[in-house]
């Protein structure tokens, strides 16, 4: 069988073995675990993205799943929702990494629109966290304290 063939009906035969698992309507799929109920919200593209591109075979993507279906029992939420290359428990069927960003988005969107003279710009690493390169010796400015990866307005 070659490393990336019928990914899909592999992971619903995966989570067969684990429980009740209802694949009905597209980008959902049900699964019964004892008492634990848990949706995913995930296409067959999603799931062949995180195969193949940051775990590199089923059996990495299945481990991913498995860990992160013991994260949403833990935290005693019944999604688990695909984004970027994750699955993140959830309370609701949307991704909490995301709407975070929508949100931050939105914020800086808003500033921007209520200050036009104002500069936004985005680091990596907040000056002075001591991981960012260096230029010729020097460390970049340190006026910043922003957190790490994200929009200081």
């Amino acid at each position: 069988m070659q490393r990336y063939e019928r990914l899909w009906e592999r992971l619903l035969t995966l989570l067969g073995t684990l429980g009740e698992v209802d694949a009905s309507t597209s980008g959902r799929i049900r699964l019964h675990i004892d008492r634990q109920r848990v949706e995913l919200v995930m296409t067959e593209r999603d799931w062949e993205d995180l195969v193949s591109i940051p775990y590199g075979s089923f059996a990495g993507g299945a481990r991913h799943l498995l860990h992160a279906l013991s994260a949403a029992e833990a935290a005693e939420v019944p999604y688990l929702v695909y984004y970027n290359y994750e699955l993140e428990p959830s309370a609701t069927p949307e991704s909490p990494t995301r709407m975070a960003e929508e949100a931050e988005h939105r914020r800086v969107m808003d500033h921007l629109r209520t200050h036009p003279d104002a500069r936004a710009e985005w680091r990596a690493y907040p000056p002075g966290h001591g991981d960012e390169p260096t230029l010729a010796g020097r460390r970049p400015s340190t006026t910043s304290t922003a957190p790490r990866g994200r929009c200081r307005t």
